[in-house]
């Protein structure tokens, strides 16, 4: 174990200057390709990262294997087990220099613990961000049953046998996201919010179905998740964050020429993105979906890509200051790590080492008959004191068994396969933690409920809190969501001070995900008394406020309902030409 321990920590050290080294020629290929096709510079930040992990993967294994005992420290081994417990008064001689060496030994095994400690700290945050955000998605795929309007999902078929894909692919309408997102290895399914179905218009539309089922064609929910373990297990090393922003980045731009393929009209689908970030509320950031995860900086470079408009490479050619200070680190830790590269390379000589200790063996054999003979010999009962104390040490010779966490697990009610019983490990979900959640008034709840709830902090004191407070909390998925979205007692008490009291849990979580204030929907309210919450998140979808509603009412347009004012701001009668 201390072996596998010391040479995890040494790979982490050594990650450090090959990631380096491999980032460094990485950039040099894309200044040199960086006019070239998207698909070929997506293929070189692919591989980069595989290199990254490949060659830590190397480390390891070579580490482990030099971490075996050579054959002359085996035949070390066994003749000085010959001989240890007579020569004592060698082992005094050389007592001092030993207690120095194992001082400093101590010391580097410490600081390659606090390495290794360090590396499992990260890895676990990151593997937890991971399991919720799979756990958002399990959400969202079984929340969206709103079907797509019939002639969208004969687009939808149409492009799909364009693009040669042959297995079913799931489209879904959903309230709960902003922007269209693609999930599923296997079973995908391309998730469309409501606005983009009521705010684009029927080719701009199939532009972006075009775009999504690009993902799926190249299957890149797939090499997502490659590429989330690879910066999960790495996430101590910048280049690592930086290739796989760069991989999504031009996995973007592979799907926006897959998709002008199909529908080569580039105005429309420029006015498609353009449209679709405008009525962007809240992005999602689902390290396991395919959302985009664009800045508004590449969302314009984008869309004057699509146009044929001159871009300049966003891996520009000036050295900003943090890649200088990426660059002294990276030294720095290179220098560090050098030493013990280059002195592992260095042969062994065994011959020596098998002389010496076959020599320091022999004169010990030697002195071994003086020391005997001067040894007094212990009587019989000497023998039964020492004896004596040893038996009461040992105890009864039976105990009882022990107990596993599985076997507490299953005592508890959870049978379950051990993937489960390592997620509840690795969560902290024990049995009285599960016992308690079940005197929630919720019943017992399933492996897959304990986990989430460990995850996102519910706990028996928070529901009964939540439900002092005047939550409605019908079973434990509203808990869990309320915590997720940020439903607060402030929030409800800010929404009932605005004149919308008695809110559903749907509703709560509808006002968060759409960012609606109590400020926003109590200046609803006040332009529209009546106005419900369905109403009050449609004017935020729209993006319709106070200033919107004057310079409506300015043009005397009447009678200026909410669905008049949604109309209005759909067909952009009232938009700013002159910025245009």
């Amino acid at each position: 174990m201390t072996h596998t321990l010391d040479a995890l920590a040494w790979t982490l050290i050594h990650f450090c200057w090959q990631a380096a080294a491999i980032a460094v020629v990485y950039r040099a290929l894309m200044v040199v390709f960086a006019r070239g096709a998207s698909q070929t510079r997506y293929a070189i930040s692919v591989a980069a990262m595989a290199l990254m992990a490949i060659a830590a993967l190397t480390t390891f294994s070579w580490k482990m294997h030099s971490a075996r005992p050579s054959p002359a420290l085996h035949l070390a081994a066994r003749e000085i087990r010959t001989v240890a417990l007579e020569a004592v008064e060698p082992a005094a001689l050389a007592g001092g220099a030993a207690a120095s060496d194992s001082g400093a030994a101590v010391s580097a095994a410490g600081l390659l613990r606090w390495i290794d400690g360090f590396w499992v700290l990260g890895v676990g945050l990151l593997s937890i961000r991971s399991i919720g955000g799979w756990w958002v998605i399990q959400k969202l795929r079984a929340t969206a049953v709103d079907e797509a309007p019939e002639a969208l999902r004969k687009s939808f078929a149409r492009i799909s046998a364009v693009l040669g894909i042959r297995k079913e692919v799931l489209l879904r309408v959903s309230s709960a996201v902003a922007g269209p997102i693609t999930v599923g290895a296997v079973r995908a399914m391309v998730l469309l919010p409501v606005s983009a179905v009521t705010l684009l218009g029927p080719d701009e539309l199939e532009m972006v179905l075009a775009h999504e089922l690009a993902h799926v064609r190249r299957a890149d929910f797939l090499w997502n998740l490659l590429q989330t373990l690879v910066e999960t297990l790495f996430f101590f090393h910048p280049a690592v964050w930086w290739i796989g922003k760069r991989i999504r980045h031009e996995r973007e731009l592979c799907c926006d020429d897959l998709a002008l393929e199909i529908c080569p009209n580039p105005v429309t689908y420029a006015t498609a993105l353009f449209r679709l970030e405008e009525q962007r509320v809240r992005q999602w950031r689902l390290a396991m979906a395919l959302d985009g995860h664009q800045s508004n900086q590449t969302l314009r470079m984008r869309i004057a890509r699509i146009l044929g408009e001159p871009t300049r490479p966003t891996a520009g050619r000036s050295i900003q200051p943090f890649s200088l200070i990426v660059a002294g680190v990276a030294l720095a830790v290179s220098l560090v790590a050098a030493p013990p590269v280059v002195a592992s390379f260095a042969p062994v000589h065994t011959a020596g080492v098998k002389a010496a200790v076959l020599h320091v063996a022999a004169k010990t054999r030697a002195a071994v008959p003086a020391l005997v003979a001067m040894t007094p010999k212990p009587s019989a009962s000497h023998l039964l004191q020492a004896a004596a104390p040893a038996q009461e040490a040992q105890g009864p010779a039976t105990s009882e068994p022990k107990s596993t966490y599985i076997d507490r697990m299953k005592g508890a009610g959870y049978d379950v396969d051990l993937d489960k019983y390592i997620a509840m490990k690795i969560q902290g979900v024990t049995p009285e933690y599960a016992a308690a959640m079940a005197q929630a008034g919720f019943g017992k709840l399933s492996a897959d409920d304990l986990i989430a709830c460990k995850i996102q902090g519910v706990s028996p004191e928070s529901i009964a809190q939540m439900k002092q407070q005047g939550f409605e909390i019908k079973n434990i998925q509203d808990a869990i969501s309320f915590r997720i979205f940020g439903v607060t007692p402030e929030f409800v008490t800010g929404m009932k001070g605005a004149g919308f009291a008695n809110l559903t849990t749907q509703q709560l979580i509808s006002l968060r995900v759409q960012g609606v204030t109590p400020e926003y929907a109590q200046e609803i309210a006040k332009a529209f008394p009546g106005a419900t919450v369905d109403d009050v998140v449609k004017t935020r979808i729209f993006h319709i406020d106070s200033a919107f509603i004057e310079s409506a009412r300015k043009f005397g347009l009447k009678p200026l309902t909410i669905q008049r004012l949604v109309e209005l701001r759909i067909s952009g009668v009232l938009d700013d030409e002159s910025a245009k």
